[in-house]
């Protein structure tokens, strides 16, 4: 059974197993981080098995490929990994959404939101919302890295 930590208001169960097993990976020409490696959830092997399977994720840590050898989750990061960071990802919030707000909690009656990733620095990735209602228009909200918990790459049904 993995070892996991939970923090009221910040993430309901972290496996820290599998936090303890990311790996940068960096862009060949400067060295700039472009993802991580993350043990696979269905591994039951040692890391220097064969057959090793990892999760590739980009910098804000939302997966870009899932259960992977570690070569073509790297091929994915060089590929994809920055570029995800682009595209529009997807968050519970409320309307309008404001500067206090606690992304890490959602309540129930909030809808699926999508947001743009706008700064991101070593330990933060700030996002605003896509739709932007009139008091939204010049909101940003800074998240803790990993955000993986809070933001999601593919739309839900009930989406903006």
């Amino acid at each position: 059974m993995p070892k996991s930590l939970s923090a009221p208001g910040i993430f309901e169960k972290v496996d820290i197993e599998r936090w303890l097993s990311r790996l940068p990976v960096k862009r060949a020409s400067d060295g700039e981080v472009i993802g991580w490696t993350v043990a696979h959830e269905s591994n039951t092997r040692d890391e220097y098995d064969e057959g090793y399977l990892v999760d590739a994720v980009n910098p804000v840590g939302v997966t870009v490929a899932r259960g992977v050898p570690i070569e073509r989750a790297i091929e994915h990061l060089e590929d994809r990994g920055l570029a995800s960071l682009s595209a529009p990802h997807w968050t519970k919030a409320p309307l309008p959404l404001e500067p206090e707000t606690d992304l890490s909690a959602p309540h129930d009656d909030w809808p699926w939101r999508r947001v743009l990733m706008t700064q991101l620095d070593d330990n933060r990735v700030w996002i605003r919302p896509a739709y932007p209602s009139w008091p939204e228009r010049l909101l940003e909200i800074p998240l803790q890295i990993p955000a993986d918990e809070i933001l999601r790459a593919d739309s839900p049904d009930n989406s903006d």
